[in-house]
């Protein structure tokens, strides 16, 4: 709501000063016409709960409301009659009681800062009360020289004091609502652009010094020695001073931006609503308690105003004692902790903004209150946080840098897996493919196939136990091994126990892999192959594919000196053999159903596609058979085709 009336209020343009102008002039003649005909004090005036217009109009909205309620003024004056004289005194003294207060409000501060008129601190209230106060004498001064030069009633009268208590009483009832009302529904106000002036500022307001000083000596003068025949330029005098003061240029900074409605705020709203309850309930109980005949109207009505300011007087010292407790002790220290700890929560750099946000709640942490309990314990949840961020900053640098380490490690294990082969590189004879995905970034899984010779061509798959890192180095240890015996041993069950012989030294963790080799003599399509305790490969000989029955033997790595079994088959044209891992047919469901031999067999005798695509498809039947689960285990594969063309 306040940034769509920001948008629609522009005070450089005309037509919203126009708007304003017309607006502030229609109010004022609506609240002032009732009181002209059924609360009249003499001729000239009435009770006027409008006079809190002007100053509230012209605070507000600077000159075009000043204007414009000197403008309803002059409209109510033609209404009710007054001569041109006092119409045109009348304009001008009522342009006056709104424009000074507006000058007055950017004059001076009570506090750090300046804002728009706007009751949010005690300060403020205070400051306001100020400025009707000065804004009250100024304008009864005017009224009062003006009375006298015509002969209407003396300075010193009851009229005037009348006066005075009607413009300060009025302004202090309802102006304050009005001011408060307008802040708390985000009604945009006039903001006056500085102005440089070569002119020091403090001589406009000495002008207006001098103004009230002339109007409080005359006052003594008329209740000392009565009437002066020297009134008119006695007045004149200090039209002209209130005048020049109005022309004050504002050079101080003026605090703009939408702001939130304080505790404060909503404090000061109350209690001046209280306020304004009590005033007019004294008013009324005044009004009604005495019967007047209307020669004693003004002392009625001097009765009815001083019982009010009385009232006035009283609650708001009172009141403002009792909220500058309440702001000192409660509604401050709340505000700044709530804005400290919002601060804190929208940071970036909470660790660094940490101590800055400590040393604006300590304030209030050592006070014997409420809020000193809330500072003292936001104060300590603070320090505990950042104590916890720090340890999770190392945290999480520790981690990072193991993730990186990780991802070096993952590149490196891939690494050493053969690259794909190419089927020119079977020469027509064979060919080889194979996959692999670890469930984390590094696995225990591996696979491996190479040329021995011209004519001999191994493959390996293995699956280390356990996972992650110790599986990784092991997997990579058992790889090598392998391909290294390789090198002096083309029997497979040499070559395990070899390995395994290797493996078992110093292998305080008893950790293990399973393998299974073949190892293929391209022209004939022998095949010597051994198993040391992995699942058995899937052989295609026909146009089923079964499993390669064969001795499993025991792991390699737990226990040195272990025999191993070899077996022999001869491939023919067509034959494929799939070597696994049980990461595929352990794989599981939601219902916790494992896919198995029996599902994998399916998918195989059910696809004739190549066999690069056909890994492809087994594992995408996996993941959606195990779909919104994690993956559990590594899983890779290898297949081999003889063709022998």
């Amino acid at each position: 709501m306040k940034n769509v009336e920001s948008k629609l209020i522009d005070y450089d343009s005309y037509r919203s000063k126009l708007f304003i102008l017309i607006i502030c002039s229609i109010i004022f003649v609506i609240v002032a016409v009732p009181f002209r005909y059924f609360f009249p004090i003499f001729n000239i005036s009435e009770l006027r709960p409008a006079s809190a217009l002007p100053p509230v109009f012209g605070m507000m909205f600077g000159f075009w409301g000043a204007l414009g309620a000197a403008l309803g003024n002059l409209v109510f004056d033609i209404i009710a009659g007054y001569p041109p004289i006092i119409l045109i005194i009348g304009f001008i003294a009522q342009f006056l009681f709104g424009y000074i207060p507006y000058k007055l409000w950017y004059s001076f501060t009570i506090g750090e800062k300046l804002t728009k008129p706007r009751l949010d601190t005690v300060n403020n209230l205070l400051k306001f009360i100020i400025v009707i106060s000065i804004t009250a004498l100024t304008m009864t001064g005017l009224l009062a020289f003006l009375s006298e030069s015509m002969g209407i009633s003396d300075f010193v009268s009851l009229p005037t004091l009348i006066f005075l208590f009607n413009n300060f009483d009025f302004s202090m009832i309802i102006g304050v609502l009005i001011i408060s009302i307008a802040n708390i529904y985000g009604i945009n106000m006039y903001s006056p652009k500085n102005k440089e002036t070569n002119i020091n500022p403090k001589i406009f307001d000495f002008s207006l010094e001098i103004a009230i000083l002339i109007g409080l000596s005359y006052f003594l003068y008329s209740i000392i020695h009565g009437s002066s025949e020297y009134v008119l330029y006695i007045g004149i005098i200090f039209y002209i001073l209130t005048i020049f003061f109005i022309f004050k240029p504002i050079t101080r900074q003026i605090i703009n931006g939408v702001q939130k409605v304080t505790l404060t705020e909503k404090f000061i709203f109350v209690f001046i609503t209280i306020g304004t309850i009590m005033s007019i309930l004294t008013g009324i109980e005044g009004f009604y308690s005495i019967q007047i005949t209307q020669e004693q109207l003004l002392n009625f009505w001097n009765h009815v105003y001083i019982n009010m300011t009385i009232i006035i007087f009283i609650f708001y010292i009172s009141a403002i004692g009792f909220l500058w407790y309440i702001e000192k002790n409660i509604t401050n220290p709340i505000e700044s902790i709530s804005n400290s700890v919002n601060e804190y929560t929208t940071s970036r750099k909470k660790i660094q903004d940490s101590n800055k946000i400590i040393k604006k709640i300590s304030q209030y942490s050592n006070k014997q209150s409420e809020s000193g309990i809330l500072a003292k314990s936001f104060e300590q949840m603070i320090k505990d946080l950042k104590v916890y961020m720090e340890d999770l900053e190392k945290i999480t640098a520790e981690k990072e840098k193991i993730n990186t380490e990780l991802t070096i490690a993952t590149n490196i294990q891939k690494s050493t897996l053969p690259k794909e082969f190419l089927p020119s590189q079977g020469k027509g004879k064979f060919d080889i493919s194979a996959i692999s995905y670890p469930a984390r970034e590094v696995g225990g899984d591996f696979y491996d196939f190479f040329f021995i010779d011209n004519n001999h061509i191994a493959i390996v798959i293995g699956d280390v136990s356990g996972k992650g890192i110790p599986a990784a180095l092991f997997m990579m240890l058992s790889k090598t091994l392998i391909k290294n015996e390789v090198t002096y041993e083309s029997n497979p069950k040499i070559i395990f126990k070899n390995v395994n012989n290797q493996l078992s030294k110093d292998n305080g963790e008893n950790m293990f892999v399973t393998a299974w080799m073949g190892i293929l003599e391209i022209n004939t399509g022998k095949f010597v192959y051994a198993n040391a305790g992995h699942n058995p490969p899937l052989l295609k000989t026909s146009s089923q594919y079964t499993p390669l029955k064969s001795k499993s033997n025991f792991v390699l790595g737990p226990i040195e000196n272990i025999e191993y079994t070899q077996n022999e088959l001869l491939l023919k044209k067509g034959d494929k053999l799939l070597l696994y891992t049980d990461g595929i047919t352990e794989a599981i469901n939601e219902k916790n159903e494992f896919f198995g031999e029996e599902n994998l067999i399916n998918i195989l005798n059910k696809s004739n596609l190549p066999i690069r695509n056909l890994l492809i498809k087994i594992k995408d039947d996996v993941d959606e058979f195990s779909k919104n689960l994690e993956q559990f285990d590594d899983i890779t594969m290898l297949i081999l085709e003889y063709k022998n063309e």
